[in-house]
């Protein structure tokens, strides 16, 4: 049997459809090029927004301060050069800023509009409403605050604060501008002022000293009633019962019904069933 001698061909590799070509030198020259400039190009913004001030803020808009001007407050707020892009402004940071340096400033509510370049920064002031006596400083003898008993000022001179009510300190230190004090005994005087406030707000404009540093036994002063004595817990309630009686002592007075004088006596408001008027 005979074979064929034709030799098979042997497979030859196929050619690339895709030739690869290595990179030209003048291409990565190109994006070199382009990548530096794109660079210098943010960092050209970069220089505007923060040295050229085209992010700077252009106006900022005070409202609600009587205690304060409005060149007061924007310099409370501490903006220096670098600071002062309205986009990098922190409105809890520029709050924070304003109330530690302005002590009668309770809140301060910041907004800001990157398009117009401003803030507006709206103020609710805190109210005077007591002098407590610093024994510790005898160049400023009294201390006003608030409600709350945050530190509004030192003053040596009371009667120029318009406050009402004098609060009887129990000797602490005091702490300083803008700070609360957390003494028990002016703590509990407040809440003897808020609770006349809300109860029987025409006894406030008598009322002329507080001492509650004896929880068991407030007392206070009033430039028409006698002393009267309360317990820190039954505040709101005892006060409802002076308020009455004051209320029943201007009402007899209207009628030209004689009255004797309170002042020598006492109320003691300390039970819960009765308020004990006597004399001393």
């Amino acid at each position: 049997m005979k074979f064929s001698s034709r030799q098979f061909p042997t497979t030859q590799p196929k050619a690339r459809l895709f030739p690869v070509h290595e990179k030209s030198p003048r291409k990565t020259e190109r994006y070199l090029v382009l990548g530096i400039t794109f660079a210098i190009a943010l960092l050209f913004i970069y220089h505007l927004s923060s040295e050229g001030g085209v992010f700077r803020v252009k106006q900022i808009a005070v409202s609600g301060s009587n205690r304060y001007t409005r060149t007061e407050i924007i310099a409370a707020l501490g903006l220096s050069h670098r600071q002062s892009n309205v986009h990098t402004i922190s409105e809890s940071e520029i709050e924070k800023r304003i109330k530690q340096k302005l002590s009668y400033i309770k809140q301060a509510n910041i907004s800001k509009n990157v398009v117009k370049r401003s803030l507006t920064i709206e103020i609710t002031e805190r109210k005077p409403v007591a002098l407590l006596k610093d024994s510790k400083n005898s160049d400023m003898r009294f201390v006003l605050v608030d409600l709350d008993g945050y530190v509004l000022e030192y003053t040596s001179s009371p009667q120029a604060t318009g406050a009402i009510v004098t609060i009887i300190g129990d000797g602490q230190q005091l702490p300083g501008l803008g700070s609360q004090i957390d003494s028990d005994g002016v703590q509990l005087a407040l809440k003897v002022i808020r609770a006349a406030l809300s109860l029987t707000p025409k006894i406030v404009s008598t009322l002329r000293t507080i001492d509650a540093n004896q929880p068991d036994k407030i007392t206070l002063q009033f430039s028409n009633l006698p002393v009267v004595w309360l317990s820190s817990d039954l505040i709101e309630t005892k006060l409802y019962y002076v308020g009455l009686f004051m209320k029943n002592r201007t009402t007899l007075m209207k009628k030209g019904q004689k009255t004797s004088n309170p002042l020598n006596g006492y109320l003691d408001a300390r039970f819960e069933d009765a308020v004990y008027w006597g004399g001393r």
